[in-house]
């Protein structure tokens, strides 16, 4: 696979479960190394990958460390590892707070207002326990976690998961807000067909570790020579007719 991602774009990967979506993200986020499964450590083993001119096979402890502080991540189903001895305002500031104790208090404050009126989230769920949130905000909080620290570069795992399909737009206005706020990149990990059209610019189709389709979005699905960028195309038509109708 061989892919670049300039500023200010957003590319969707895309592909069934096992293709290689995780780990791709996760890798390129700079998390090769999972602090809880020890077992799950990405291992590079050819190619070379680049992410804000840092290369990532060989590099170390320290130029990773500084590497996650301009890429945010979003992990998979990221809404159920939110530590739960914090409340959701701990929870979102921690990633500031752990980078540096002097920072703009009433800045940080008016952003995490703002994303909490965008994701339709009260302010006074700032005191809530992730025990005490539905799933849907559980990961709405997650998101916001991500975007906390203005990173460069967004790595986002599935973000409407869990959420409903009344909800899943708050997400999507959220990370365009970001995006026109900052211009920052993004690489999303998403089969929400109404996240792809409204954010997306190119699309990677993958199947067992390889790309088998990228384009736009339309041109990938409507052109598709591969069996299984046609199943996939099939399926998420059929999953956003559903939705439409069940709404």
């Amino acid at each position: 696979m061989s892919l670049t991602l300039r500023r200010g774009e957003t590319l969707a990967v895309l592909g069934e479960s096992g293709s290689g979506k995780s780990t791709l993200a996760r890798f390129l986020a700079g998390r090769a190394t999972d602090p809880v499964q020890k077992s799950a450590h990405i291992t590079a083993i050819g190619g070379e990958a680049t992410v804000l001119g840092q290369p990532l096979r060989k590099i170390s402890r320290r130029n990773r460390g500084r590497l996650t502080a301009f890429v945010g991540h979003l992990g998979q189903d990221a809404g159920a590892t939110l530590p739960p001895d914090l409340n959701v305002g701990d929870i979102v500031c921690e990633p500031v707070m752990e980078r540096s104790k002097k920072f703009d208090r009433e800045a940080l404050g008016e952003t995490i207002a703002e994303m909490m009126d965008l994701l339709a989230l009260p302010l006074t769920m700032l005191q809530s326990y992730p025990f005490e949130l539905s799933k849907g905000q559980r990961q709405r909080v997650a998101v916001m976690r991500s975007l906390i620290m203005d990173p460069a570069l967004l790595v986002a795992d599935e973000p409407t998961l869990g959420v409903d399909a009344n909800n899943r737009p708050r997400i999507i206005n959220l990370l365009n807000w970001y995006r026109e706020r900052t211009g920052a990149t993004m690489l999303l990990i998403s089969h929400d067909i109404g996240m792809l059209e409204a954010l997306v610019d190119e699309v990677i189709v993958m199947q067992h570790g390889r790309a088998v389709g990228r384009g736009q979005i339309n041109d990938v699905f409507r052109d598709a020579s591969h069996t299984y960028v046609q199943q996939l195309a099939e399926a998420l038509r059929a999953t956003a007719y559903d939705e439409i109708a069940g709404d």
